[in-house]
């Protein structure tokens, strides 16, 4: 039953390195926030025609998991971002996610020159459907396939970072990791504050307390950080002793409400099933005081039974 608490547990070095991160402010709804800086800095827009977009990306060490590849919570922000740009409205403050899923087919590794590019699907009204695909760029090799739904600027603009926190961003002294073992930067970052309440056969409850770091150019808790949440307290409900990961395969989540600077989260996770070395897990973000559902996320990974949980 500690099998959950230790996946979740932070590598204490890197945690203070978070805990030192300056988060500058920003004006909402029209600059970039420090999270959205963090996710897409180093990104490149190579091509924009009506309804495509396409943007070339190096894996930085700060996007990196403890096994050393492009992170699960990363992928997620990719999609999110550049399934965003496209329907991107001039006047428009943001997009309004709705639907977000992504199949897990590859991986990436540190310094891998990636492909992402974004087509509308269809629209119908102020609803967009779009496919964001992420390749490695020079072996072609598909690494994840996202699909997108929100209600809708141009998408290079959508891409621009806030140059002040930009530079803070490219001033983190990211340290190695030993791969497989410490928790990354990243997961430091997505992870910090969190708090393991409950741990029972199949069931994990955490409390997170909405941190700037993690908000958007809204003020809101950013998406990608959503999708972190459900990766992570998805993944720590079927973990292992001695697994240095669970392998995602797919990811759906559903963006039900919104959750403010400061609003204390309420993350819970529960096994669906297992079949052999296949889980699916449900994950439920509430706000705390009110019981508001803010997104519902279901995933599913291979890594082995826990008889622990």
């Amino acid at each position: 039953m500690e099998d959950a608490k230790e996946f979740l547990q932070l590598n204490k070095e890197e945690a203070e390195s978070v805990s030192r991160l300056t988060i500058h402010p920003h004006r909402l709804g029209f600059q970039c926030s420090f999270y959205e800086d963090f996710a897409l800095r180093g990104i490149r827009v190579d091509s924009v025609r009506p309804g495509f977009v396409s943007c070339t990306f190096r894996v930085p060490p700060r996007l990196t998991d403890k096994s050393g590849n492009l992170a699960t919570g990363a992928v997620a922000n990719l999609v999110d971002e550049v399934g965003g740009a496209i329907v991107h409205v001039e006047g428009l403050t943001m997009n309004v996610s709705v639907d977000m899923s992504i199949s897990f087919l590859g991986t990436a590794k540190l310094n891998d020159e990636i492909q992402i590019t974004s087509k509308v699907l269809g629209r119908r009204g102020s609803y967009s459907g779009t496919i964001v695909l992420v390749r490695n760029k020079v072996t072609g090799e598909l690494i994840a396939e996202g699909r997108h739904s929100l209600f809708d600027k141009h998408a290079k603009e959508f891409l621009q970072l806030n140059k002040e926190v930009a530079e803070s961003v490219s001033r983190l002294n990211i340290q190695p990791t030993r791969v497989g073992f410490q928790c990354s930067f990243y997961e430091d970052f997505a992870l910090r504050g969190i708090r393991v309440d409950t741990v029972q056969p199949g069931f994990v409850s955490c409390t997170l307390k909405v941190p700037s770091r993690l908000t958007d150019k809204s003020g809101n808790l950013a998406k990608g950080a959503v999708a972190n949440l459900v990766d992570e307290v998805g993944a720590a409900v079927v973990h292992v002793e001695g697994l240095p990961m669970n392998v995602s395969v797919d990811m759906s989540i559903s963006f039900l409400g919104t959750a403010k600077l400061n609003d204390e989260l309420e993350i819970t996770s529960k096994v669906l099933g297992q079949r052999g070395s296949y889980s699916g897990t449900i994950v439920l973000v509430r706000n705390k005081a009110t019981g508001e559902l803010i997104a519902e996320g279901r995933h599913s990974l291979f890594g082995k039974k826990s008889s622990k949980l």
